[in-house]
């Protein structure tokens, strides 16, 4: 069974893959910035009051924010990761588009 994913089908002009790559590739940079800095920056540095509670409310938004499976710090990583893959994929694209436009370039060169 093919699922709802699988149907969707964007279609691309030729000639627009490599700019809409460059700027899924400025989005992955933008975002590993944002991400570098979180992975500085998004902990708490101790419990604020030292006691017991701070410490239990520390414990649970470091998890909560930056280290569970589905913290929002993952849900980010995991956003990157598909624009990492989507930006591959139009690299891919452009790559098999030039391949053909230079054999199609070469084969009416062989035929004049």
């Amino acid at each position: 069974m093919v699922s709802e994913r699988q149907r969707e089908i964007l279609r691309i002009a030729p000639t627009a893959i490599s700019s809409l790559r460059i700027e899924f590739g400025s989005a992955i940079d933008q975002l590993n910035e944002a991400l570098s800095h979180l992975r500085r920056s998004g902990y708490l540095p101790g419990p604020w009051l030292g006691d017991e509670s701070s410490q239990q409310v520390a414990a649970h938004y470091t998890a909560r924010a930056m280290d569970q499976p589905d913290s929002s710090y993952q849900a980010l990583v995991a956003y990157r990761n598909e624009l990492v893959n989507v930006h591959d994929t139009l690299q891919r694209m452009e790559d098999e588009y030039l391949r053909t436009d230079h054999d199609e370039s070469t084969n009416l060169q062989r035929r004049s």
